[in-house]
């Protein structure tokens, strides 16, 4: 064994005894717990006040810890700055004001082991006192609500690595001087000029020393941290800011003045920091959140890695809106736009500021022929091809973000509720790069409501709107011509309300004889005076697909806000395990005036599948004439076996898809639910948009329209009755300083005996 191996036990146990010793003068020091006592009231107060603000009825709801743990100077950062200079402000400067570091260094202890020693136990000792404010998220849970533990798990990771580096910053200011209030003086500007320097990343002309800037804030990196994202780079930085000062100050505190120590430590710094770039550029970014909210889907992915062409993308966004308030569209679409930059090496991405590269920003709108509002509120520009071949489109942040609402919105800043951004920047990477089109062509004259009508409860105007903005061409389909369907890909029936005439229906025939493929969206169509329901004509057709539609109307008792009961309602169980939907499961979707559907397994085709079927409550009732006249039904007992005029029991299907040959068909059992008044995304909360485009995906075969989920942020919003909040606003606000002030008490009390 050489001797270096011997000796390596000795001096780990010499550095874990300075670090004893500290830990035990910190506790033992009436000045800890006054720090303690201050740092957990002002902690207390600040939660309190959060507390209260979730709890406002009026208020939108937000992410907790993304206000903790980064959003406000006040609320973190400050109280962390205070905390780690009065923690670090006596490490060596009070020994060298007593004359105990002589003493120290010839124990014998190294400069090292009394420097590290000092370290570690300050480190202790901040995340002692940061340990009791784990009563928040017990707090929270007692309030009956599920804080995301991933974010919480992150926010207190970036505190443990801003606290080491602080103190480290701190442990060399306190190395240089003999007074503690200039150690903690030295070590408040230091810490405070290092955390605002990310603020002048915007500032500064040079695009090198703006990146880095950028590359090493803390105040972006608290930001990410608090939403549950994880970047590798940032525990590199810190390790290597820790290292360098722990190392500046053993050179501090070593009597032995040699000039060529000043050469070693720069030596060093620079092989300190040349590694910890090497390792930030192979650093992982993680996603902590319960429900991978910032990680790509697969399906994303897979997309992304089989883009055809080269993809020019430019991020127009300003990085303020509403009076100097960060923009939450940004650091969305950095965040998403790098983890696909990342996945397909066709993609490049480019993020300008439209507030300091104004010349650009402008003539990049007006060359997309956009406008200065525009540019005002932000866009995402994207083209690809050069000359003849450019293909260009853009996104607005409507296209890519839902906001949260609220009183509270303007005091906070905008906040974002949902971000759609991942499913509308792959359509339009697909638009530009892919030149295959998909062609949806809609019929007319059979009762159907127009494609161009505003009317809320007659036209499909919104679902018109919505098949154009996912990239596909939609025009009328003239039954009548020879060639009405030439260049059609997907036949959409949508509404009629009267019967198809035989040339009409021979016309859809052979289109998907012809491998053409057939959406339908036919309600219970009720007619004056009749008692049973309308037909269209298609009826046997779809029996080929094996695929029934049944003389009866599906009841739901799960009622449909502002839909009329029974006839109206909303499913959120009841999925199938299709392509089609698969992307929808557990997600809610409304129908209005259900015709009831059937499968029939049928030799020539494939056995067809129940995309959403209502549950066991739900009927189809037969008492078309009640159901007219509005009058009260309920579901028949009678116990006679099911056929005409006799109700039939849930699970009913209401969607179904079906193959034959090369052609396939999706039937959605009712119509209305596609009307402009169900189709407005800012008034309508279901995912029936999803549904239209999930089925045209599958019968296209674009597995890019298959619905990607929006990315829901996590939303805390409290329900406390007064007395509760009170409650909880005294164990904040006197309880953590309580328990502090109990066990300096205790302390004293056991060292005066």
């Amino acid at each position: 064994m050489s001797a270096s191996t011997r000796l390596a036990p000795a001096w780990i146990v010499g550095t874990i005894a300075v670090a004893w010793r500290e830990l035990l003068s910190l506790f033992v020091t009436p000045l800890a717990y006054v720090v303690g006592t201050l740092f957990l009231l002002l902690q207390g107060w600040n939660f309190a006040l959060l507390l209260r603000v979730l709890n406002d009825p009026l208020a939108a709801p937000g992410p907790v810890m993304q206000f903790y743990f980064g959003g406000s100077f006040f609320i973190f950062w400050l109280p962390v700055l205070f905390l780690c200079s009065t923690i670090s402000m006596r490490l060596l400067a009070e020994e060298k004001k007593q004359g105990t570091l002589e003493a120290l260094l010839t124990a014998p202890l190294s400069p090292a082991q009394v420097v590290l020693g000092k370290l570690l136990g300050a480190l202790v000792f901040h995340a002692a006192l940061w340990l009791p404010t784990v009563i928040f998220y017990v707090l929270l849970r007692g309030a009956g609500v599920q804080p995301d533990p991933g974010p919480i798990l992150s926010g207190y990771l970036g505190t443990m690595l801003v606290g080491a580096s602080f103190l480290s910053l701190g442990l060399l200011t306190s190395a240089l001087t003999r007074s503690q209030l200039s150690a903690a003086i030295g070590s408040f500007v230091v810490c405070t000029i290092v955390l605002l320097s990310g603020l002048l990343a915007d500032q500064v002309q040079s695009q090198t020393l703006a990146a880095a800037l950028a590359a090493t804030s803390l105040l972006t990196m608290m930001q990410e941290l608090a939403q549950g994202i994880v970047d590798g780079r940032w525990l590199w930085l810190h390790v290597a800011v820790t290292v360098v000062s722990a190392a500046a100050a053993v050179v501090a505190v070593d009597p032995r003045r040699r000039p060529e120590r000043l050469l070693q430590l720069l030596l060093f710094a620079v092989a300190v920091g040349h590694g910890a770039w090497l390792g930030a550029r192979h650093a992982e970014r993680d996603d902590w959140t319960g429900g991978r909210v910032y990680s790509l889907s697969p399906r994303a992915e897979a997309v992304l890695e089989q883009l055809p062409g080269p993809v020019d993308v430019r991020v127009l966004v300003p990085s303020t809106i509403g009076g100097g308030q960060p923009n939450p569209l940004a650091q969305e679409l950095r965040e998403v736009l790098g983890r696909m930059a990342q996945t397909s090496s066709q993609l490049r991405v480019h993020l300008l500021d439209p507030d300091r590269d104004r010349q650009e920003a402008e003539q990049l709108v007006a060359e997309f022929g956009l406008g200065g509002r525009d540019l005002a509120d932000g866009v995402v520009l994207v083209r690809a091809g050069q000359g003849a071949a450019l293909r260009k489109t853009h996104l607005l942040p409507g296209d890519l973000v839902t906001y949260a609402t609220g009183p509270d919105v303007q005091a906070t800043g905008p906040r974002v509720k949902e971000f759609r951004g991942e499913e509308a920047l792959l359509l339009a990477f697909l638009q530009v790069s892919d030149p295959r089109s998909t062609t949806v062509c809609h019929t007319q004259g059979h009762g159907e409501p127009p494609f161009d009508g505003l009317e809320p409860f007659g036209g499909y105007a919104h679902l018109g709107d919505l098949l154009r903005r996912a990239n596909l061409e939609v025009r009328h389909a003239d039954l009548d011509a020879a060639d009405g369907l030439s260049g059609c890909d997907v036949l959409l029936v949508a509404g009629p309300s009267g019967v198809l005439p035989p040339a009409h229906v021979r016309a859809v025939e052979r289109f998907v004889e012809g491998g053409g493929d057939l959406l339908m969206l036919a309600g219970a169509v009720v007619r004056p005076g009749a008692t049973g329901l309308a037909e269209h004509g298609l009826e046997p057709l779809l029996v080929r697909y094996g695929i029934v539609q049944g003389d009866r109307v599906v009841l739901d008792p799960h009622p449909m806000p502002g839909g009329t009961p029974l006839l109206s309602f909303t499913l959120i169980d009841g999925w199938g395990d299709h392509p089609a939907v698969r992307a929808l499961v557990g997600r809610p979707v409304s129908f209005v005036l259900v015709r009831e559907l059937a499968t029939e397994p049928v030799p020539e085709a494939a056995e067809p599948v129940v995309l959403v079927q209502a549950g066991e409550q739900a009927w189809a009732e037969s008492d078309i004439v009640a159901l007219r006249s509005g009058a009260p039904v309920e579901p028949d007992s009678s116990g006679e076996p099911e056929g005409a005029g006799v109700d039939r029991m849930g699970p009913i299907p209401v969607a179904v898809a079906g193959e034959r040959g090369g052609s396939r068909v999706v039937v959605i059992g009712s119509d209305q639910f596609a009307l402009n008044a169900y189709l407005r995304e800012d008034i309508v909360y279901d995912h029936g948009r999803d549904l239209v485009l999930n089925a045209i995906g599958w019968l296209t075969d674009r597995e890019v329209l298959l619905g990607i989920r929006p990315r829901a942020r996590e939303h805390v919003k409290l329900v406390l009755l007064p007395q509760q909040l009170e409650r909880m606003t005294l164990v904040c606000l006197l309880g953590l300083p309580g328990f502090a002030i109990l066990l300096g008490v205790w302390v004293l009390w056991r060292r005066r005996r």
